[in-house]
């Protein structure tokens, strides 16, 4: 017993360490942090950034090569060889060149550790081989058929296999968007950063609240993208005629601002109703910005593909992850109120709708269901919709923007204690270790219902520490009594803003992970739409 309580005045004793050592790094700090909260642009903050690893010195670390977190050896061979065959014209040995080096982390070029000293930069042997891969693969891509002097024939069918073998070897990208009621605007600001910088992946998948970004990405054309993005275009009449309807005296007019009359109303409504929130406000809301548009419809207009994930039975025969694939003629907005309705409590049953044929909309199957007799009955598909993306899309690399504010603290929690070695391998071990004895739990179904949805969310179908890269905002105390009010227009632009100063510091860590991604895709659809014009001149 003495034993085990000397054992515990340890474990408190190192935990009390860890929280003075991250309430005085911001203190320690003060630069970089008052320069992401004044920051209004990413060059504004990058430029501070810049001064701030000059005035420390980061420049002696980036320009050497030699580190021990990365095989930089390797690397600067590989980006020797693929320069020589370059430079030479031999094509075909660039070829088997980069298909050898299809690989997001080669010679661990994600490490952590390489972007924990700077925000903005990494080593830069880093940098020059991913753009020397990417000129490599342009190179590919816009040279004629011919090799120039002794080298040998590639053929335009060749040159196509070989970026397609590229893209099946390196994986794909998808932004999961999770929800968090009105901390879930943030993720208008984290699409926004991504999409400024062309780090906007063409898979998005969203959860709960974030399927209504997601979905408000997918039906927009890129001219008008940035105005949706910034809140401006997004239409809020719904939640206004709300208002009005419930300001019939000016007792009430007075009363509907404040906290105390929401709670009245929405437990009124709960003895009523049987469920606290009114989903019609905000199925106006959804309808009213993404109109009558189908999965499939969407990703024929714009290229990119949404991903909704539904809780449902699986014995309703719906799938739970709905795209342009296993539910190409489903409504997008009935989609996203099926994302946001999991739970009986919180909001009314809602309906999947579909749009036939000639056009009418007609009922898909409903998405509250549940199997009668069955010991839960809100049990939620055993596979998981991350492993399902994977599948479907071949990816393999996870930009999750978590704004749920109960997953969120314990993301940070393990990010600071990165800085603080070994003290993150202890973190790290204690949160894996309670995430296992979750999992536990749900196998023997002890665990509530949005537990287990939050399980299967977090699945993602890798081992590798590199597939998943989570971005949090920056949440206040006040943040909690927030969640649920209704949004405004100014409102929406602060929380794009904090989304956005939230993305910032990843950015140089998602160019290492996207940019020969993005090159691949772009230089495979010249590639192929020249095939396709040769075939059809006309």
């Amino acid at each position: 017993m003495e034993l085990l309580s000397q054992l515990f005045g340890t474990v408190l004793g190192v935990f009390r360490v860890f929280f003075l050592l991250i309430w005085i790094e911001p203190w320690t700090k003060n630069h970089s942090v008052k320069s992401q909260e004044t920051a209004l642009t990413y060059e504004e903050w990058y430029n501070w950034q810049f001064e701030w690893d000059a005035i420390h010195g980061v420049d002696d670390w980036l320009n050497l090569d030699r580190d021990s977190n990365y095989d930089w050896q390797i690397l600067r061979t590989l980006k020797r060889d693929l320069e020589r065959c370059r430079r030479l014209g031999d094509d075909r040995g660039l070829c088997n060149q980069l298909r050898a080096q299809s690989s997001r982390n080669v010679c661990r070029i994600l490490s952590p550790a390489l972007y924990r000293k700077s925000q903005i930069q990494t080593k830069r042997l880093i940098h020059e081989y991913i753009r020397e891969v990417r000129q490599c693969i342009a190179h590919i891509a816009d040279r004629h058929s011919f090799g120039s002097g002794g080298t040998t024939f590639v053929s335009s069918q060749e040159k196509r296999q070989v970026l397609n073998d590229m893209r099946t070897a390196l994986g794909r990208t998808t932004l999961v968007l999770q929800g968090g009621a009105m901390v879930s605007m943030c993720h208008l600001g984290v699409v926004k950063a991504l999409y400024l910088q062309g780090l906007l992946p063409q898979i998005i998948t969203g959860t709960g609240s974030g399927s209504l970004i997601a979905a408000l990405a997918c039906v927009t054309p890129d001219e008008e993208l940035p105005d949706v993005l910034s809140g401006a275009n997004i239409k809020l009449d719904a939640f206004i005629r709300a208002r009005m309807r419930r300001s019939t005296s000016r007792l009430s007019a007075w009363l509907g601002t404040s906290f105390i009359a929401t709670i009245r109303r929405r437990y009124k409504r709960y003895r009523t109703k049987k469920h606290f929130f009114d989903i019609d406000i905000l199925q106006e809301c959804a309808r009213e910005n993404l109109g009558d548009i189908t999965f499939e419809e969407a990703y024929a207009k714009t290229g990119r593909i949404l991903n909704i994930t539904i809780a449902m039975s699986e014995v309703a025969g719906t799938p739970q992850l709905l795209n342009y694939i296993t539910a190409p003629h489903v409504l997008i907005w009935s989609a996203v109120m099926a994302s946001i309705a999991t739970s009986k409590q919180m909001y009314a049953p809602v309906h999947l709708l579909c749009k036939s044929d000639t056009g009418a909309i007609t009922l898909y199957f409903a998405a509250d269901c549940s199997v009668k007799g069955s010991r839960r009955p809100d049990s939620v598909h055993p596979e998981a919709p991350l492993q399902r993306i994977g599948e479907l899309f071949n990816v393999n690399h996870f930009i999750v923007s978590q704004t749920r504010p109960y997953v969120g603290p314990f993301i940070d929690l393990q990010r600071a204690a990165d800085h603080h070695q070994p003290l993150g391998v202890l973190v790290r071990f204690c949160l894996g270790e309670a995430l296992h004895w979750l999992e536990i739990l749900n196998a023997f179904a002890l665990l509530p219902t949005f537990l287990q949805r939050v399980l299967m969310d977090e699945v993602v179908p890798s081992f590798a520490s590199w597939s998943k890269i989570s971005i949090t905002p920056q949440l206040r105390p006040g943040d909690v009594f927030r969640l649920f009010d209704t949004p405004t227009e100014a409102r929406l632009q602060e929380w794009t803003l904090r989304g956005e100063r939230c993305t910032w510091p990843y950015i140089c860590e998602l160019r290492c992970r996207c940019d020969i991604e993005m090159t691949l895709e772009a230089a495979y659809a010249r590639v192929r739409r020249r095939a396709l014009a040769a075939i059809n001149p006309t």
